[in-house]
């Protein structure tokens, strides 16, 4: 009788003590008021011992829609692995509205403007908080998913600005999972950082090479030539910058939420960049 009260006694105590797992609930900050739009993020300490990494996420969602919740799975899959993670809300230019052919080509331009000028923003905050959130700035990366992978591939290659090293020394390096540029000439041996890029050769929305952005005609109002990994992978390998490209033969726009399980090629590519090991553009065929 003793013995089993003590073992109720034990169990009661270690039944009510927080769970490791309490330690990944996000804590929201509000970083930018503009207007009616209250912009915030989602932080989410390491889970186990930091790695001293900082990761800042863009989710997708055609500059229509999305929410910062829906990329738990990814936030959680990184701190597992020490990382810190940000997680955004930007201002949705289009909520309500379409990306598509019929969108007028300066309004998907302002859109991914709109974005880009968010996440600069988002980053001016946390960086100048970082000891408040745990960001060493020396190691901090941006990625992002379709429109967020959009929109982080063109702010740190960014062809709104005339000025050029504005946004990109600050990061370590950028993942985009099926993402592309504006534009190509906006990419120099001067600004470019490490790129991790994984995208589907068949994805019908964002170009895989160089293509029209939903591959709508020349004809349709929002016509809008974007440059994909393949593109960009090209330019990587002609300059011998650092470059990592995984390219899933025959799958589409699907591959925009790989970012939800392939932690350990991610975790392989920022390890190695914090580490100053030598990554040679390299393509993996999947």
């Amino acid at each position: 009788m003793v013995r089993k009260l003590i073992y109720i006694l034990v169990a009661s105590f270690f039944l009510s003590q927080p769970t490791v797992l309490s330690q990944t609930v996000a804590e929201k900050v509000i970083y930018y008021q503009k207007g009616a739009d209250t912009l915030w993020f989602l932080h989410y300490q390491p889970l186990l011992k930091s790695n001293g990494i900082s990761v800042l996420f863009v989710h997708g969602g055609a500059f229509t829609g999305g929410d910062p919740m829906n990329q738990e799975p990814f936030a959680k899959g990184l701190t597992k692995l020490g990382y810190n993670v940000f997680v955004i809300k930007y201002r949705l230019y289009l909520k309500g509205k379409s990306f598509g052919c019929q969108t007028p080509t300066p309004e998907k331009l302002k859109a991914i403007q709109t974005a880009v000028e968010d996440i600069s923003g988002a980053c001016d905050f946390i960086f100048k908080n970082a000891s408040r959130y745990g960001a060493d700035t020396s190691k901090f990366f941006i990625a992002g998913s379709s429109a967020g992978a959009e929109a982080v591939m063109n702010l740190v290659f960014n062809p709104f600005v005339q000025k050029k090293g504005s946004d990109q020394k600050r990061f370590s390096g950028v993942l985009s999972f099926a993402g592309a540029l504006l534009d190509i000439n906006t990419l120099s041996e001067e600004n470019w950082i490490p790129v991790f890029m994984m995208h589907g050769t068949n994805d019908q929305l964002v170009p895989y090479g160089t293509a029209a952005h939903h591959f709508c005609k020349a004809t349709d109002p929002g016509w809008l030539m974007m440059f994909g990994p393949s593109t960009i992978m090209k330019e990587a390998k002609t300059k011998k910058l650092p470059a990592i490209l995984y390219a899933y033969e025959g799958r589409g726009h699907e591959v925009s939420n790989y970012m939800f399980r392939n932690f350990k090629e991610m975790d392989d590519f920022m390890l190695s960049v914090v580490k100053k090991e030598e990554i040679k553009p390299t393509f993996y065929a999947r």
